[in-house]
């Protein structure tokens, strides 16, 4: 089984964060658009006591990012950033979380930083991730996240040594750049060590669904199979579903039931240039399948525009 990391992307490493990463915030559309092509998605999340060791602040004579050492361990010290319970520590707003099965918490220990998603600076305690995704028959994992040059290095790394086939994506991390060049080196650090580095292949078109009832379908039909009808002033939002199961239970048990529109549904299938839909993000609205375009009313038209082929019906239930 292969398993989706996503370290840390929170909002103290977004632009405007306590430690803004440059471009952190480009991540999450990427990282969104990922998720669904994962059975199990798990994210990391710093979660710092208010006086951790890291801090520069903690102390009267440190400034942020000055070199030093934590216990026995070299250290950069830190901006104050991702303390519990505090808005920096929570999850980006535009993030998926609805498609995150499950978070780990890390640098929960005030005397050892803890970079990585699997064990702290020191290797001296587990976060339990191995053990979670041994449990889950977990063989192979792909990491996206921030900062590429930190703590996605560190997850990338301690992978590989657990045994992990560990794939680094690139197009959805962003580096601190403490240094420059150090997105880099982390690069070829973690190749020296294992890690493959792994391109997303954006299809050309994306498959959509859309259940569906009688009405609706007439006027699908009268456009010759090219396009959805115009939404009403009561439909602000047009939304088709990113895959057939969601699709099926809606029209199965929702269309079945509107006597006004023939009490049976349908569930189309149709290709939409995907350059157009990288305008929206993925919205999860249940379980983790649930997962559906939100496309403004105003939109439908250019949407339409963007249809490839035609708009076909793949199932009936009534």
């Amino acid at each position: 089984m292969k398993c989706l990391l996503i370290i840390d992307i929170q909002n103290d490493f977004l632009p405007g964060g306590a430690l803004a990463v440059a471009g952190g915030d480009e991540v999450v559309p990427v990282v969104n658009s990922l998720m669904p092509e994962y059975e199990l998605v798990i994210a990391t999340q710093d979660w710092h006591p208010a006086d951790h060791g890291s801090f520069a602040e903690s102390y009267d004579d440190v400034e942020s990012f000055e070199m030093g050492k934590l216990g026995e361990l070299d250290q950069c010290f830190w901006p104050t950033h991702c303390v519990q319970g505090a808005e920096g520590a929570e999850f980006a707003p535009d993030l998926n979380t609805g498609g995150i099965k499950m978070v780990v918490r890390k640098g929960q220990d005030r005397g050892v930083d803890s970079y990585s998603g699997f064990y702290d600076n020191g290797g001296y305690h587990s976060t339990g991730l191995t053990e979670i995704l041994l449990r889950r028959g977990v063989t192979e994992v792909h990491i996206v996240g921030l900062a590429l040059d930190y703590c996605v290095k560190f997850t990338a790394l301690d992978a590989v040594k657990d045994g992990f086939k560990t794939y680094l994506i690139p197009e959805a991390c962003r580096a601190v750049n403490v240094n420059e060049g150090d997105s880099l080196k982390a690069i070829e650090e973690m190749k020296e060590a294992g890690v493959r580095m792994k391109e997303i292949t954006r299809p050309v078109t994306t498959t959509l669904y859309r259940p569906t009832g009688v009405n609706e379908l007439a006027k699908v039909e009268a456009s010759g199979w090219k396009k959805w009808p115009a939404r009403l002033p009561e439909q602000p939002i047009f939304y088709p579903v990113t895959n057939e199961q969601y699709a099926s239970e809606i029209a199965s048990r929702w269309n079945t039931k509107d006597k006004t529109n023939g009490a049976i549904g349908y569930v189309t299938e149709f290709e939409v240039k995907t350059e157009f839909l990288d305008k929206y993000q993925v919205e999860c609205v249940g379980a983790s399948h649930h997962t559906e375009y939100w496309i403004p009313a105003e939109d439908v038209d250019e949407m339409n525009k963007n249809i490839v082929g035609m708009i076909r019906v793949i199932e009936e239930f009534r």
